[in-house]
């Protein structure tokens, strides 16, 4: 990075009152536009040409060079999934802005917090070891998925909630504030990350109809770009996780990504993410593909959602001393029964206890069990988790084992 004192022609002043709009550096000022910069009360139109085309001239950006003396100097850190750092050609990428959009509980937070902590890892692990500024406009952000990511991975917890820098945003102007922030960040704190979860959240519920769409989408070229020079200039990774419309075709319908174009031609890559069956809680495996891309081929992925972050598998290896910690259930699809814990007390035996009594087995679920040979307590408690789960859709052995540890506390007496 190069400081603004090193741009000809600049004095103390202009550099201060550049610093406090959020232009820190030579390069930033120099992809700065022209009526951004000359906004900055005490700088003008005349100035802000000048200083901008110096800072252009002393980088080196006014020259054409030869395609072969392009240094792009891509970096990759892991996702979490083998099978998602395969398509995007390697893990996520630096100096790039990738949106990645989805339904509701397709696994786009899940993804914004798996790489918040993976960036973290040593370069030899998967990692960059840097820090991540994380932008949550829709209040989603946990401290306790970081730490079980952190455990996962074998680091740790505390260090690693350190170097994620969070900033809560209310307003779509506080968004445009804080990405500006995040800048000056990526200089002090080492941050190579910054997620923004999600970009039009807050867009769209300020900006209602079709009379406020053009100054919507003004707004939201100004991030989409801004963002852009921040990931050009620092080489940082930038995430960008964003909602769907549903729009009809005549008798079909598909969810795309809203923002329109603006977000469209702003990102390097889009990837979306879908949802297995019916409903998004019935099964933790989730579909990417790669709706965009430069270089890349319109592949496609599978990779899973866990409490532990986006993995390849379901079940996610973690340290002996954290599983208890670490196991997660599936919200039931349907009303679970309410029998009260005398009833259940006063039961002749287990055989005499509904499947619905056990924590996460709702009625679909215990005729799904039925069909598998599991008509009683009796038969939960001596199935294999792993070959249980193998035969019903949607159904981890973890979550097995938690229904048996529900089932006992059901019977003990």
């Amino acid at each position: 990075m190069s400081d603004l004192s090193q741009i000809k022609g600049i004095n103390a002043r202009q550099i201060k009152l550049l610093q406090e709009n959020g232009v820190s550096t030579a390069e930033a000022l120099a992809m700065s536009p022209l009526n951004i910069v000359s906004d900055i009360d005490g700088l003008g139109d005349k100035t802000a040409k000048k200083l901008i085309w110096n800072a252009r001239n002393a980088l080196g950006m006014t020259e054409f060079i030869s395609a072969s003396e392009i240094d792009e100097n891509i970096e990759y850190f892991t996702t979490g999934s083998s099978e998602l750092n395969k398509i995007l050609g390697g893990g996520f990428q630096t100096g790039k802005l990738t949106e990645v959009y989805g339904p509701f509980k397709s696994g786009k937070t899940n993804l914004a917090h798996t790489i918040a902590v993976t960036i973290q890892l040593p370069k030899e692990s998967g990692g960059l070891d840097c820090a991540a500024a994380y932008i949550d406009t829709e209040n989603t952000f946990s401290k306790d998925k970081i730490k079980r990511i952190a455990n996962r991975f074998g680091l740790d917890e505390e260090q690693v909630l350190s170097k994620i820098y969070h900033a809560r945003i209310y307003s779509s102007d506080h968004q445009s504030q804080m990405i500006m922030k995040a800048e000056t960040l990526c200089k002090t704190r080492n941050v190579r990350l910054i997620v923004l979860d999600s970009l039009m959240a807050l867009l769209r519920v300020e900006y209602v109809g079709i009379g406020s769409l053009a100054k919507r989408q003004g707004v939201l070229n100004n991030m989409i770009h801004g963002m852009s020079r921040i990931a050009e200039t620092y080489n940082c990774a930038v995430l960008l996780t964003n909602q769907v419309a549903t729009k009809m075709a005549g008798m079909f319908s598909a969810n795309d990504a809203i923002g329109g174009n603006i977000v469209a031609h702003g990102c390097h890559f889009r990837v979306m993410f879908k949802t297995k069956g019916f409903s998004s809680n019935n099964s933790l495996k989730r579909r990417a593909v790669i709706v965009d891309a430069p270089d890349l081929p319109p592949e496609e992925c599978e990779f899973y959602i866990t409490s532990a972050g986006i993995a390849d598998t379901d079940k996610v290896e973690l340290p002996e001393s954290q599983e208890s910690d670490l196991e997660f259930e599936i919200e039931s699809l349907y009303e679970e029964s309410k029998v009260s814990s005398e009833a259940v007390a006063n039961s002749a035996d287990s055989s005499d206890v509904p499947l619905t009594n056990v924590k996460g087995i709702g009625k679909g679920t215990a005729e799904s069990l039925k069909m598998n040979g599991i008509t009683s307590i009796d038969d939960l408690l001596s199935a294999e988790p792993d070959g249980l789960s193998a035969k019903i859709s949607g159904v981890s052995s973890t979550m097995v084992g938690e229904w048996q540890r529900s089932a006992k506390v059901l019977i003990s007496p």
